[in-house]
């Protein structure tokens, strides 16, 4: 799951909070969750508009791999086809000047790092591509994934995938998107929640790890059907704050291995509590 090259903008104060007796019914347990997510955490906002197609791009480079080499691959396409002057570092840094992987949120690359000439791009063939974003892992198949992509909306009179978005509506637009190999659910979901601030919460291992964890979903390894239920259960205008807030907490408490119960303040709410 790709991050953004900047801290969220967060609303409201945060306070430490925690939860009582868990819920028995599912969407109130979430909606509870969703609260204490929101009082610990602050409630994300939605920064304004990116270029789709970036964003997708990095999405697909970020599979399978962290967001350092995603960007690194991202780079290696802006520097050997640029489109404009070079735009100055912003990336977040710890204080040993490495990037902070808490704070990075790749999608922002968007804005902080100029786009590579998309005509250049799409005229390689897969394995010229492949070569150029190897550091991202899984060279070949993203690369016939992004090369299907920019044929796609080439096809359709250009790169601007906002406009193909627009015209085919969120639904069949994420229809049209989920038939190019490569690009599934979660990826199109992403894109379209950070580009355009759609009302999406795309479940990516943290998420799809504390939902089921939380006892909300019952789904396993079908993220798709997570995203699918999850839709059904969280209230208009409030899926962004859950996505983002999830994956924070996903980093920081609840961890795949170890996850920091003692420190949880979702720990009376959830099932799993104490089991690792």
């Amino acid at each position: 799951m790709p991050a953004r090259l900047k801290p969220l903008i967060r609303r409201g104060p945060t306070r430490r909070a925690k939860a009582s007796a868990p819920p028995a019914d599912p969407r109130r347990r979430l909606l509870r969750a969703m609260d204490l997510l929101e009082a610990n955490l602050g409630q994300p906002q939605w920064d304004g508009p990116k270029d789709a197609l970036e964003v997708l791009v990095l999405t697909i480079l970020s599979q399978n791999t962290n967001d350092r080499n995603a960007l690194a691959a991202y780079q290696n396409l802006v520097r050997k086809f640029p489109a404009g002057p070079a735009r100055p570092d912003s990336l977040p840094r710890n204080a040993d000047g490495q990037l902070d992987k808490i704070k990075l949120r790749l999608s922002d690359a968007a804005r902080a790092v100029a786009p590579p000439r998309w005509d250049d791009v799409a005229s390689l063939s897969a394995g010229e591509l492949a070569e150029i974003i190897r550091v991202a892992g899984l060279p070949a198949s993203k690369a016939k994934s992004i090369l299907a992509l920019l044929h796609w909306l080439r096809d359709r009179g250009g790169y601007r995938l906002e406009e193909q978005i627009g015209k085919l509506g969120m639904e069949q637009a994420m229809a049209e998107m989920t038939r190019i190999k490569g690009i599934g659910v979660k990826t199109a979901a992403v894109t379209l929640i950070e580009a355009m601030g759609a009302d999406l919460c795309p479940v990516d291992t943290h998420v799809h790890r504390i939902i089921n964890r939380l006892g909300i979903v019952q789904t396993k390894a079908a993220r798709d059907r997570t995203f699918a239920l999850l839709r059904e259960l969280v209230p208009a205008g409030r899926a962004y704050a859950l996505h983002h807030n999830l994956l924070t907490f996903g980093r920081t408490v609840c961890l795949a291995r170890r996850p920091k119960c003692d420190e949880c303040p979702l720990a009376r709410l959830c099932p799993s509590r104490g089991k690792g």
